[in-house]
C-alpha cells in the first residue's frame, strides 16, 4: 500500500505549496520507501529540517519533511503539516476501500428485495392451491354425504383435507406478514443508500 495509491499527489502538492505560502517553510511529501512525492523542492534532508511520519491505519505510510527555517520551529511545521496530511491520506483511503463496498452492499440488498418478491409470489400461488384444496375438500364432503354409510370413510379424508387446507392457508398468511415486513425493511434500507 502507497500514498499514491489512494491520493492524487496534486492535491496534496496544493496542501504543501499553501502551507509553504503562508508559513515561508520548505516543505516535501516522501513515500515511505523515502523516494519523493510532492512538495516545493527536492532537497536533502539535513539534521535540522523537522519531520513528521504520515500514517495510514498504523501503518507508516510516508514522512512529511520541513526545512529548517533560522528563524521558525521546523519540527513544530512538520508535526502539524503531518498531522492533517495523515488526516487527509487517511480519509483518502477510506473513501477508496469502502466505495467498492457500498456499492456491493446496494446491489445485495436489491438482490435480496427481488428474492423476496419472488417468495411473495410463489406464496401467493400456495394460497390459490389452498383455496382448491378447501373447495376440493367440500366437494367431496358433499359426494360422501350423497353416498350414505359407503361414503363415511371418504367423509373422514374429507374431513381431514379441510382442516390441513385450514392450517396451510393459516400458514401462508403468516408467510405474507413475514414478507411484507421484510420488505419494507429492505426498501427502507435501499433509501437510505440513494
Amino acid at each position: 500500500m502507497e500514498i499514491k495509491d489512494y491520493v492524487d499527489l496534486s492535491r496534496i502538492k496544493d496542501l504543501l505549496d499553501s502551507f509553504s505560502s503562508i508559513t515561508d517553510f520548505e516543505v516535501m511529501v516522501v513515500g515511505k520507501d523515502g523516494a519523493f512525492l510532492a512538495g516545493k523542492s527536492e532537497f536533502r534532508v539535513a539534521e535540522n529540517d523537522g519531520s513528521c511520519d504520515i500514517v495510514i491505519d498504523k501503518e507508516k505510510m510516508g514522512a512529511v519533511v520541513v526545512r529548517e527555517h533560522p528563524e521558525k520551529n521546523a519540527g513544530q511545521a512538520a508535526e502539524l503539516l503531518g498531522m492533517m496530511l495523515s488526516q487527509f491520506v487517511n480519509l483518502e483511503y477510506l473513501n477508496s476501500i469502502n466505495s467498492g463496498r457500498f456499492d456491493t452492499i446496494k446491489n445485495d440488498i436489491k438482490k435480496s428485495g427481488q428474492l423476496v418478491q419472488t417468495i411473495n409470489e410463489k406464496t401467493g400461488h400456495l394460497k390459490g392451491i389452498a383455496k382448491k384444496q378447501t373447495i376440493l375438500s367440500l366437494n367431496a364432503t358433499i359426494e360422501a354425504a350423497r353416498s350414505g354409510e359407503a361414503g363415511v370413510g371418504f367423509a373422514v379424508v374429507a374431513k381431514s383435507m379441510q382442516d390441513l387446507s385450514n392450517q396451510s392457508a393459516g400458514i401462508y398468511n403468516d408467510i405474507e406478514t413475514s414478507v411484507g415486513e421484510i420488505t419494507s425493511l429492505i426498501n427502507t434500507i435501499i433509501g437510505a443508500f440513494e
